[in-house]
């Protein structure tokens, strides 16, 4: 994925990448999975537009598809196919890897030097390209995740009073069962004064 990301709008598209994250978001961002954070309303106005977006790839160059290959090829023993095979097979491989991410090949062929003992089929290095995640694809993931389910922290005004008849009826229910909590209409709680009896 590149350094932008695809949206309806051609502005986002060039506002959003991992390089423009400032620390305040990257901070947010990377509280998204902790059980015990909660975001404030300037949080969500931060990471709102990056959940609205999608990540798209930075296309590899045929230039580096063929760099790539080299550094494979001379790294990793394969078998002889002749100038005319080596030239189809290189064909081939160039045209099955177009269009592919070029940070998540150049992942694939960093993995493909660590575990391998022969050079990579097609399938081996586009199966190593699947575990590659970008920056923008994994903030984008911790915004939605931040607007779907995180936990909003109470702002000052950030209060709904209840309904008159519904605070009566919550009250009355609490005196029945010998509770001293009350409800204000703000929601905020207080403790009823015990009630003061005669001395007979």
């Amino acid at each position: 994925m590149g350094n932008d990301v695809t949206t309806t709008n051609d502005r986002a598209i060039e506002a959003f990448s991992a390089q423009s994250l400032t620390p305040s978001m990257m901070t947010i961002l990377d509280r998204a999975f902790e059980p015990t954070a909660t975001f404030s309303v300037a949080d969500i106005a931060l990471i709102a537009p990056i959940a609205s977006c999608e990540a798209s790839i930075q296309v590899v160059s045929e230039r580096t598809i063929r760099q790539s290959l080299a550094a494979l090829s001379t790294s990793l023993p394969s078998k002889d196919h002749g100038e005319a095979g080596s030239r189809l097979q290189l064909n081939t491989y160039m045209a099955m890897l177009a269009g592919c991410d070029e940070r998540a090949l150049a992942h694939a062929c960093r993995r493909c030097l660590d575990e391998l003992d022969w050079f990579p089929t097609i399938r081996q290095i586009k199966e190593r390209m699947q575990h590659w995640v970008s920056p923008e694809a994994v903030a984008i993931s911790r915004a939605r995740v931040i607007l779907r389910t995180g936990r909003r922290t109470p702002e000052a005004d950030d209060r709904a009073d209840l309904p008159l008849e519904e605070l009566d009826r919550v009250n009355a229910f609490l005196r029945t069962r010998g509770i001293a909590t009350r409800f204000a209409a703000d929601g905020t709680t207080y403790q009823e004064a015990p009630l003061k009896t005669e001395a007979a």
